[in-house]
């Protein structure tokens, strides 16, 4: 009987670790900005997942809407089609890197952003 009891609570276990670990691996986890502003070739027309602060935006009428995200790395610049997140909101933002060029001694990157979510809230359209 104890030995029965034993296989269960070992079983039961075995899945709560499975679980966990299939949760955890099944997250989309962000890619840090420094990462990309250090590779942006591994990254140019790769989907990618940032996740950080906004902390500037700009509208040039209907056409041209991007806003600047910052994580703990770094910095990015993200254009979007969607209306413009508020500044000092948390959002994460799954897109490509479209362009990489130089500008003088500073490399600037767009992100061409597919989705917008704010954090804890659901996408912003």
């Amino acid at each position: 009987m104890a030995r029965k009891v034993i296989i269960g609570i070992s079983i039961i276990i075995v899945l709560a670790i499975a679980g966990g670990v299939w949760y955890y691996l099944s997250r989309v986890h962000p890619t840090t900005i420094e990462k990309i502003l250090s590779h942006p070739g591994e990254y140019q027309g790769k989907a990618v997942t940032i996740e950080g602060e906004v902390t500037d935006r700009t509208a040039f009428f209907v056409v041209l809407r991007f806003f600047k995200l910052r994580d703990r790395t770094g910095e990015l610049t993200v254009v979007t089609k969607k209306s413009l997140p508020e500044i000092r909101s948390t959002v994460s933002v799954k897109g490509k890197i479209d362009e990489a060029f130089p500008i003088g001694d500073q490399k600037l990157l767009i992100f061409v952003e597919e989705s917008i979510e704010k954090k804890g809230e659901s996408q912003v359209k």
